[in-house]
C-alpha cells in the first residue's frame, strides 16, 4: 500500500515537473490557422464510405505518445483534431480523451530538423494486420500526392524487424525511421500525416466490415509480383507461439490429430518471411487456423481458395468476411462456445467433437 502511494506521488511530480517545462495541453474548436489540409483527390482511393481522403501538414509542431492508447499532434500547445489518435478500450475519441489533457507531455523533448511522417498510432501498430491495412495504406496515401521523396522521418511504434524490411520495398530505409518507444515526445518542422484508411469512429471490432478493396488491391500490386503455379498446399495456421493471447486453442492436440489424418501441413507464420509468407499463401488452396493476424495473408491467395477460419461465437471480427467478399474466396466460419473465463487469455477456443465434425466436413468438400 506504501509502495504504491510513493509511486503515484512520483507520478504525479514527474507529471508537474513536464507540466511546468512545456506547459499544459489544451483544446481548441478553431484550428484553421494551426494545421494545413490538402484533399487527396483520386477516384481509386477513397473509404468505404466513398469518401476522399485528407493529407495535413503542421509546421513546427509537437507529437507525443504513450506508445498504447493516445497519439498527441500539438500546436502552440494545442492538441489537434483530425491528426491525433486517441483509442481508449478498444473505442476512437475526441482529442478531448487524449491522456495530454490530464497528464501532459511527461517526456524530454527531442528537437527533430525536417518533415516527419506520423505512422504512430498507439500500440496497434506492431501488430501485423494493423501494419498491412493501417500503416502501409498510410504510405500509399502519401505516395498519391508524390510526398513519399520529401519526407525526411517516418514516425513509429518500436518498428521490428519485418516491418523494416516490408519499409524496403518503398525506399524507406532504416536511419529514415523514427521509433517512437526511444523517442515519444518530439519536435518537428513539419508533420504530415493522412487520414486513417478505415477505422473512423466507435469500437474497432466493429468496423473491419469497412475494409476499402482498394487496399487489398494495392497491397497486392506491390508485394505479390507474381501469382504461384502451383495452388495445392493445405495448411493449418498454428497461433501456439503468438505474443497475442486471445483465440488460442485449448485442445490443440485433436486439430493436431486431424490435421495430421487429413495430411495437412501445419505453419506458424511469423516464424517465416514476409515474402515466404506470400508464397505460402498463394500457393494454398485450403487455409485452416484460429482467428488471428496471420489471415492477413489471405490478401494474397487466389480466387475460390478455401478458408476456414474457427472463431468463439462472441467474437465481433469480420476481416476473413470481407476480404473474402472481395477476392471471391470461399470462406468458412466454425464458431465456438464462448469462453472469457481466464482475463490473461480471452477468447478461448475449445473445439468440441460437432466443431471437429465440422471441420472435417469442409475439408471434404
Amino acid at each position: 500500500m506504501i509502495k504504491k502511494k510513493i509511486k503515484l506521488y512520483y507520478k504525479t511530480l514527474v507529471q508537474l515537473f513536464f507540466k511546468l517545462l512545456y506547459g499544459n495541453i489544451l483544446l481548441n474548436k478553431n484550428v484553421d490557422n494551426l494545421i494545413e489540409i490538402e484533399k487527396i483527390e483520386n477516384e481509386k482511393f477513397k473509404s468505404f464510405k466513398n469518401k476522399h481522403y485528407n493529407l495535413y501538414k503542421v509546421k513546427n509542431a509537437r507529437i507525443y505518445t504513450d506508445n498504447n492508447q493516445n497519439v498527441a499532434i500539438i500546436k502552440k500547445n494545442f492538441i489537434l483534431p483530425f491528426v491525433s489518435f486517441q483509442q481508449v478500450k478498444g473505442n476512437l475519441r475526441k482529442p478531448a480523451y487524449n491522456s495530454v489533457i490530464k497528464i501532459g507531455t511527461p517526456s524530454f523533448l527531442k528537437r527533430i530538423k525536417g518533415r516527419v511522417f506520423n505512422l504512430c498510432q498507439g500500440g496497434s501498430g506492431n501488430n501485423y494486420f494493423h501494419f498491412i491495412f493501417d500503416i502501409i495504406p498510410k504510405i500509399h496515401l502519401l505516395t498519391i500526392k508524390k510526398k513519399l521523396n520529401v519526407i525526411d522521418y517516418f514516425y513509429l511504434t518500436n518498428p521490428k524487424k519485418w516491418q523494416i524490411e516490408i519499409l524496403k520495398v518503398f525506399g524507406i530505409n532504416k536511419d529514415k525511421i523514427l521509433n517512437s518507444k526511444i523517442y515519444n515526445h518530439i519536435h518537428a518542422d513539419e508533420v504530415y500525416s493522412v487520414d486513417h484508411p478505415w477505422y473512423e469512429n466507435g469500437y474497432i471490432q466493429y468496423n473491419l466490415h469497412k475494409l476499402p478493396k482498394w487496399i487489398i488491391k494495392k497491397n497486392r500490386e506491390i508485394f505479390l509480383k507474381r501469382n504461384s503455379k502451383n495452388s495445392k498446399k493445405k495448411i493449418f495456421l498454428d497461433r501456439s507461439s503468438s505474443s497475442f493471447n486471445h483465440c488460442q486453442i485449448e485442445n490443440i492436440e485433436q486439430i493436431i490429430k486431424l490435421m495430421i489424418k487429413k495430411n495437412i501441413k501445419m505453419y506458424k507464420p511469423e516464424l517465416l518471411s514476409f515474402k515466404n509468407q506470400i508464397k505460402l499463401f498463394n500457393s494454398s488452396s485450403l487455409i485452416i487456423g484460429a482467428h488471428g493476424a496471420a489471415f492477413t495473408n489471405i490478401i494474397f491467395c487466389k480466387p475460390g481458395t478455401k478458408i476456414l477460419e474457427i472463431i468463439p461465437s462472441d467474437h465481433p471480427n469480420q476481416k476473413c468476411k470481407r476480404i473474402s467478399k472481395i477476392l471471391n474466396l470461399k470462406y468458412y466460419r466454425i464458431k465456438t462456445v464462448p469462453n472469457n473465463s481466464d482475463e490473461n487469455f480471452p477468447y478461448k477456443i475449445n473445439l468440441n467433437k460437432q466443431s471437429l465434425k465440422q471441420i472435417e466436413k469442409i475439408i471434404n468438400l
